[in-house]
């Protein structure tokens, strides 16, 4: 081994950190990335002289997120060191009895969540912090963020000031739902759901942030006098912390005890409704912890048993091409059908282009698969060695696989299009579905098998023809009966009451969520006052980034939307704002800014009650200005807001003109 090789290993992991960390877009699995660790610590036993400040083995690899202010630890937070097999975890207890004078200990051990480490504190009961682990040392204060997760309380049942350290999580469902929406609007998914929370938790608008559905699970508390982590677990439950369920925490006296839950455990992994990776194991004595200790990245009384990825072996017989509500088209493996995690894979999702080029896919290889995060089935790579002389490099088609359209290639983006958008059948199967669907306009009774029918009849091509649908539409068709047709239409009245949040989502404008929609229509009051807006007025609305402007700009200017908002208005369909304005306050007509924390409120419940008044928020400090709401640790806002002469409130007196 040249010292040459060491440095360009510690090069490779400094990218895969890059990609984990602050893109949340890995290219290795976590097995991959811990056996390459594992050969840097080996070398570096070998060549302690080689060994630099800040290599990975001494150091936690996540770096600060612009847009959150950093936060010093009262106490480190530290990760957990890796076994793979139960010599590993053997070994570990071995260390731990041999550190405590050979003396037999108990153990609590508890599910690995596959998540992102946070750090909350309570005072006097009440929450007012939330930091990621960040380096170990400092972290991104995300308070505004976590607040938006349902299952953690503001207000603890016992009125005391504690420090919790928990694990936040995205839901496989939810995770499903958040990378069939990024693949329609030819974003890259997310590869896990480990990364799509961390990525969420990033977001700099905690609107955004509550509509990923993220959870938490509490684990460990700071202080407070217990005697062991047992006591610890049992204290959280009884504050109302969410602390899991009780037969996925357990105390073992022994390896085999350990080895049993960890088996137990990995049985029901694909059944959970989350993502893990294995187990946790601890020294169940908090005193025993002190003596101890711990290195510079990881505690000597813990580590985590990690469950090796389940993947298979199949062969790719075809890849096809789906082709999204906004014309995203997205190649898809036909695989031989192998049993894995449970169920039967036949199909994996290659997402784009790019992707199979960087993997180097073609039809008749051999490939392994796996679940990523355990939900959704992925190519991990091509078994080079057993590829076939017959094998064929595959081509996205020029040509949209539908209605043979000619395929738009947008620059910067990976995504490859279809760009008819009123007569190509793929698109309009999942625009309609996505417009009826329950978090757009609640149409019941008309899914997507109905909408195929009524497509495939000649009966629906554009959003507006749902409401153009009759009875004598209807009655010819096979299994449409007299309860089914009224049933259906029905709901497609009901459906013309609807708020205007709900409708501007339903329209599926690219990169407007349902959090974005409701930011607009509180802000524009009408669909009319919306199509007027242009880029500048769109990005003064907090939460609305350039980007989310230009497309809806470019989106309400299309002659063909236009004319579709158009005919469904005169067909009846009425959308209007869900809350009413207060008139004549004097916030009226202003633009405020708001930086820096503040005390009492979050700056999106401070932006919602200047807006209830008439007033506007900006994301930035012009002449335009009329106040500058300030917080604690203001920034250069403030700065700005005192060189044009701005005038400056603070939260006191921002509430007095309340």
């Amino acid at each position: 081994m040249k010292r040459q090789d060491y440095l360009a290993l510690l090069a490779e992991i400094e990218k895969h950190n890059d990609l984990y960390f602050q893109q949340s877009q890995p290219e290795i699995s976590d097995y991959d990335y811990d056996l390459l660790v594992k050969e840097v610590e080996r070398i570096e036993k070998e060549h302690p002289d080689w060994v630099p400040e800040d290599t990975p083995t001494q150091r936690v690899g996540e770096a600060p997120t612009k847009g959150f202010q950093q936060v010093e630890h009262d106490y480190p937070m530290l990760s957990l060191s890796n076994t793979y097999s139960k010599e590993e975890v053997a070994d570990f207890i071995q260390r731990v009895e041999k550190g405590l004078e050979n003396r037999r200990v108990d153990y609590c051990v508890e599910l690995k969540m596959d998540g992102v480490a946070l750090s909350l504190k309570y005072e006097k009961g009440k929450l007012v912090r939330g930091v990621t682990r960040g380096n170990g040392r400092r972290g991104d204060e995300i308070t505004a963020n976590i607040k938006t997760i349902a299952s953690l309380p503001h207000q603890l049942k016992e009125s005391i000031t504690t420090e919790v350290r928990g694990e936040v999580f995205i839901p496989k469902k939810e995770f499903i739902k958040l990378n069939r929406e990024r693949e329609e609007l030819g974003e890259v998914p997310w590869a896990n759901p480990r990364n799509a929370a961390a990525g969420s938790l990033k977001l700099l608008d905690p609107k955004e942030v509550a509509k990923r559905r993220l959870d938490i699970v509490v684990y460990n508390l700071i202080g407070e006098g217990y005697k062991t982590q047992s006591e610890v677990h049992e204290f959280l439950k009884k504050l109302g912390l969410p602390v899991g369920e009780h037969k996925h925490f357990k105390v073992c006296k022994t390896v085999e005890e350990i080895f049993a839950f960890a088996d137990e455990i990995e049985g029901m992994r694909s059944k959970l409704p989350f993502e893990i990776d294995g187990i946790v194991i601890k020294v169940n004595s908090l005193r025993d912890h002190d003596i101890l200790g711990a290195t510079a990245k990881s505690p000597r009384w813990a580590t985590a048993y990690k469950f090796a990825p389940e993947q298979t072996e199949t062969l790719i017989e075809e890849i096809t091409v789906q082709v999204g509500r906004t014309g995203v088209l997205t190649p898809v493996a036909e695989l031989r059908p192998v049993t894995l995690a449970g169920s039967t894979i036949s199909r994996a999702t290659l997402h784009n282009e790019e992707e199979i080029l960087r993997k180097d896919i073609r039809v008749g290889d051999l490939v392994l698969i796996e679940k990523g995060g355990d939900v959704i089935p992925k190519v991990v790579k091509v078994i080079l060695e057993k590829r076939s002389s017959t094998s064929q490099k595959w081509v996205m088609p020029d040509r949209c696989p539908i209605c043979g359209s000619e395929v738009i290639r947008k620059e910067g983006e990976v995504a490859v299009r279809c760009p008819n958008k009123t007569r190509c059948a793929g698109q309009n199967l999942r625009r309609l579905s996505f417009f009826a669907s329950k978090n757009a306009m609640d149409i019941d009774h008309l899914g997507p098998e109905i909408i195929k029918k009524l497509i495939d009849h000649g009966l629906l091509a554009r959003l507006s023809d749902i409401y153009r649908l009759t009875e004598d539409d209807l009655v010819p068709l096979e299994g449409f009966k007299e309860k089914s047709i009224h049933n259906l239409l029905a709901s497609i009245e009901k459906s013309k009451q609807t708020t205007l949040a709900r409708f501007i989502f339903a329209l599926g404008i690219p990169y407007v969520g349902e959090g974005t929609a409701q930011l607009l229509a509180d802000s524009a009051g009408s669909m009319e006052k919306l199509s007027q807006m242009d880029a500048e007025e769109l990005w003064e609305i907090e939460g609305v980034g350039d980007k989310v402007a230009e497309s809806i700009v470019t989106f309400l200017a299309d002659p063909l939307h236009q004319k579709e908002i158009s005919d469904l208005f005169a067909l009846g369909v009425k959308p209007e704002a869900l809350h009413k304005k207060i008139t004549g306050h004097p916030f009226a007509g202003k633009t405020f800014v708001l930086t820096g924390a503040l005390e009492t409120l979050t700056r999106t419940e401070a932006a919602d009650l200047i807006k209830e008044r008439g007033g506007k928020v900006s994301g930035s400090v012009s002449k335009k200005t009329d106040f500058v709401l300030v917080g604690a640790d203001p920034g250069s806002k403030y700065d700005k807001a005192k060189a044009f002469d701005i005038p400056v409130l603070d939260e006191k007196a921002f509430q007095k003109m309340l």
